[in-house]
């Protein structure tokens, strides 16, 4: 049987090019994999116009004869299959085997097992299952592959349109998947819960393989799919490279307070009375010169990530808002989510912020330039009023309610498929999750058919239980926000996390450094890992829980 080999080079991240593992990048490592499968008959290198001069750089000495490169300006899942799809006929090719050219880690032996396991059992797609992401290619039928590309352009136009990424030709598969024969290698433990990605690219995960490769180098673990998932999964170092998440507080105040939220309690310590806009007690919001030195450090530590401005408090409270979100874009790496009760959303505030998010260009990191989550947690005015305490100063002419749901829709008119409508969980409004769910996942709904169900926070049992259900895991796993998130408050200071509400602050970004602070939470992860928890970890029920 003839097959080529597919690689996916179509990105715009330098790391995939930068030799960082005994010499090599990613790129000439999986170029060196590629040339040693059996029943090749051409490599098709998948390019960007503007990296096709690396790739020629890192391919100068290969043999032409093996290789021919394809490139497109800005690449989309219908295009890669469009183009595998000629590729195909152009090598009469019976199969394909398809992988991205960022992964350092592709195991010789697991991916000859996946070509085999899809011949062996005449399949139409194979990958290996429960690895983690970059040591295994997918192989695809020839036929398979021109009916996936018609699905692409048709059926499936939208995941068609979608950005080249892992899974992304499964995603097109999906909605037919009976129509397919699919095979899997299974892996002997299931890693999906770790969500390694070992491709490099963006800093996030290139961290992550340069970490993986320099501590198996040192540890003398052998250079396996199954051997190196085993030590990552107990390597902090691995696991926690720089922030993915950024949970910013710019303003104190805020518009209501929620019946579930602890914050009340925590402001009033600090500032001796209620978080509401007509109170006297507030120290000063975070002021905009403050946040763009924030921002450029932010960017500096993580290239891709998302910035929240919420945090605990209402960022619509901040009237120059739009200036602060164009601080977040300036950096295209960046995005913005906004969380927000929705009452004091005015036309001209949604309008300046969605004509700022238009000036500048698609994020690199694949998000939305700006996502918003309304807090509404009820689908009727007697619960939402059950739920929430909103200030008695505001909303005076239209209930609290009726203003947030008008509010959703007004949003989603300027920010089409970015606006969620979130309902807490709790037991007091477990009778209504069920309508709330239906009428607000309907596209016809004011938020457009997003909708995110938050299980509640009892705060390290700081707080009653309250939770309709159990959600956790059967086995605990280290904190996804230790490894994540990082929390600011407006004038700087850092906690541990989100739960420890500044009790236990680590210090202050703006003198102590925000890499600095970060570091600083490397040990507690450590400790997790081993199985060992500080009291107030212990106690929390948040360690599973996933931000954007």
């Amino acid at each position: 049987m003839k097959s080529i080999v597919f690689l996916y080079a179509g990105f715009s991240s330098p790391y995939v090019f930068e030799k960082a593992f005994n010499g090599k990048s990613a790129f000439e490592i999986d170029f060196e994999w590629a040339c040693k499968l059996p029943e090749c008959g051409k490599i098709v290198i998948a390019a960007s116009e503007s990296n096709v001069s690396s790739i020629k750089a890192s391919l100068s000495s290969a043999d032409e004869s093996k290789y021919e490169i394809v490139s497109e300006e800005a690449w989309n899942t219908r295009k890669l299959l469009s183009s595998m799809e000629s590729s195909c006929g152009k090598y009469e090719a019976d199969y394909v085997v398809y992988t991205s050219s960022d992964r350092p880690f592709l195991d010789e032996k697991l991916s000859l097992e996946v070509i085999d396991t899809h011949k062996k059992y005449l399949a139409e797609y194979t990958s290996a299952d429960g690895y983690p992401a970059g040591f295994a290619p997918e192989v695809i039928d020839g036929g398979a592959v021109k009916i996936i590309s018609e699905l692409s352009g048709g059926l499936r136009k939208e995941q068609g349109e979608a950005p080249v990424t892992n899974g992304c030709i499964f995603n097109i598969m999906k909605g037919d998947i009976n129509a397919f024969d699919i095979e899997a290698v299974i892996a002997p433990e299931d890693y999906r819960l770790y969500r390694f990605d070992f491709s490099c690219g963006d800093k996030i995960n290139f961290i992550a393989c340069r970490k993986l490769y320099e501590n198996a180098e040192k540890n003398a673990v052998e250079f396996t799919a199954e051997a190196l998932s085993a030590f990552a999964k107990n390597c902090a170092e691995v696991q926690k490279t720089v922030p993915a998440f950024y949970n910013v507080q710019i303003a104190w105040r805020c518009a209501s307070i929620e019946t579930y939220s602890i914050y009340p309690e925590l402001y009033k310590k600090r500032f001796g009375g209620l978080p509401f806009p007509d109170s006297n007690c507030a120290f000063e919001n975070m002021k905009l010169e403050m946040f763009k030195k924030l921002i450029e450090m932010i960017s500096n530590l993580s290239d891709n990530a998302v910035v929240s401005l919420s945090f605990w408090g209402e960022p619509l409270l901040i009237e120059n808002i739009a200036d602060y979100v164009a601080v977040v874009l300036e950096k295209p790496g960046l995005s913005v989510l906004i969380e927000t009760d929705g009452i004091m959303l005015t036309q001209t505030q949604a309008e300046s912020i969605a004509n700022v998010m238009n000036i500048f260009p698609k994020r690199t990191n694949g998000m939305n330039a700006v996502n918003w989550i309304v807090k509404l947690d009820a689908f009727t005015e007697e619960k939402y009023l059950q739920m929430h305490n909103v200030c008695p100063e505001l909303c005076k002419e239209k209930s609290a309610f009726e203003t947030a749901k008008e509010n959703l829709s007004l949003l989603n008119s300027f920010f089409p498929s970015a606006v969620y409508a979130q309902f807490t969980r709790v037991n007091e409004n477990e009778d209504e999750l069920e309508k709330f769910f239906r009428f607000y996942k309907e596209k016809t709904s004011p938020s457009g058919g997003n909708v995110i169900i938050q299980k509640y926070d009892h705060f390290c049992r700081m707080l009653p239980e309250r939770k309709p259900a159990d959600l956790s895991p059967v086995k605990r796993n280290p904190c996804w926000h230790l490894k994540r998130d990082i929390c600011i408050f407006p004038d700087g200071s850092v906690p541990m996390c989100r739960e420890d509400l500044g009790h236990k602050v680590l210090g202050n970004v703006f003198t102590d450094g925000l890499e600095t602070l970060w570091n600083k939470l490397t040990g507690e992860l450590e400790n997790h890992i081993k199985g060992e928890y500080c009291e107030k970890c212990r106690n929390c029920d948040e360690y599973y829980t996933f931000n954007f």
